[in-house]
């Protein structure tokens, strides 16, 4: 016999040995008792590798967005017995609309109110735009089944602080216009549930604020005249990036604000005062853009104040500033 054909001979004794060994390989696995899930209707039986506490306990209890999402893909089970879909965005203009980004694009598409065919995990923003019903926020909570979304927008609405801390976990960057939090949890009725949760106290829970930009409703101010000294007290403030406020009050201490603002090295203030102040307060705020003005080396971040009475020259001097300044 040739050398070829005792290779030929060899190889073909390995895949005969090789056969015979995934064959009873096959019937030890046909003879391992198995545990399986049976589904209603149209899904089909399953065999799981996994004891059924395991597969009940990853259904129930998703750990984060991406994988629930991945989950949910792989096999429409999961769906089926916990039907929360993942969505990058809820927002509302005239009607509530989700998107999802996708390799494709951004998918956008509208939900009927009161849906109780399914929950909704919110992964990155909340927007709620003018026009819509103060209470609309509320009237969605019982869809969301979580929300880790990093951006929330409102405009115009009226939340319950538990309302607020479940929205705001991982907030870092907020706007509240004219929008206020009320305390309590709007089930048991107090007087307390009529106040305004003050604005430091919200801003003391959320602790990766990157930015924060509000307009304040005159009829459900959040600014007292102990906020600036509590923000002050606040480890994470400092830290912010961005502190925009529009409509402030005249209760707002600017002269330990200012002080603050020419300590603080990292945050951009834009501060925009109440058509409402008066001539005293308003002379206190010319003080301080003088010495902005007048000082020609600056050590922090300039800051832009505008109030109504404020010389155009000045304002004009300021904006220069500012933009020279950002320009470094």
């Amino acid at each position: 016999m040739d050398k070829s054909s005792v290779q030929f001979v060899q190889m073909s004794q390995n895949e005969a040995s090789n056969s015979s060994n995934r064959k009873r390989k096959t019937l030890n696995l046909i003879n391992l008792p198995r545990k399986r899930l049976r589904f209603q209707g149209s899904y089909r039986q399953q065999n799981w590798p996994f004891r059924n506490s395991f597969i009940n306990y990853i259904t129930k209890t998703p750990s984060n967005a991406k994988a629930w999402q991945k989950l949910i893909q792989s096999c429409k089970y999961f769906f089926a017995k916990n039907p929360i879909i993942v969505v990058d965005s809820l927002n509302f203009s005239r009607e509530w609309e989700v998107f999802t980004n996708t390799s494709a694009g951004r998918l956008q598409k509208g939900i009927p109110p009161n849906n109780v065919s399914y929950k909704l995990w919110i992964a990155e923003t909340l927007s709620i735009l003018y026009g819509a019903n103060p209470k609309d926020v509320s009237s969605i909570m019982p869809q969301i089944c979580r929300c880790d979304a990093t951006k929330l927008f409102f405009y115009g609405q009226i939340l319950t602080y538990d309302e607020f801390l479940f929205f705001s976990r991982n907030i870092e960057i907020l706007h509240l216009n004219s929008s206020c939090v009320k305390n309590g949890n709007g089930i048991v009725a107090t007087n307390e549930n009529n106040t305004n949760v003050p604005l430091e106290k919200l801003v003391k829970t959320l602790v990766n604020l990157k930015k924060i930009f509000g307009e304040i409703d005159p009829s459900h101010s959040c600014i007292t005249s102990n906020t600036v000294k509590e923000l002050l007290e606040i480890p994470h403030f400092s830290k912010i990036d961005n502190f925009t406020l529009y409509k402030i009050p005249e209760v707002f201490d600017i002269d330990t604000f200012f002080i603050y603002i020419k300590k603080n090295k990292y945050t951009e203030f834009y501060l925009y005062f109440a058509g409402s102040i008066s001539e005293e307060y308003k002379v206190c705020l010319e003080k301080i853009v003088d010495e902005i003005l007048q000082t020609e080396t600056h050590n922090y971040k300039l800051p832009w104040i505008y109030f109504d009475g404020l010389a155009e020259e000045k304002k004009r001097k300021m904006r220069y500033m500012n933009e020279r300044f950002s320009a470094l």
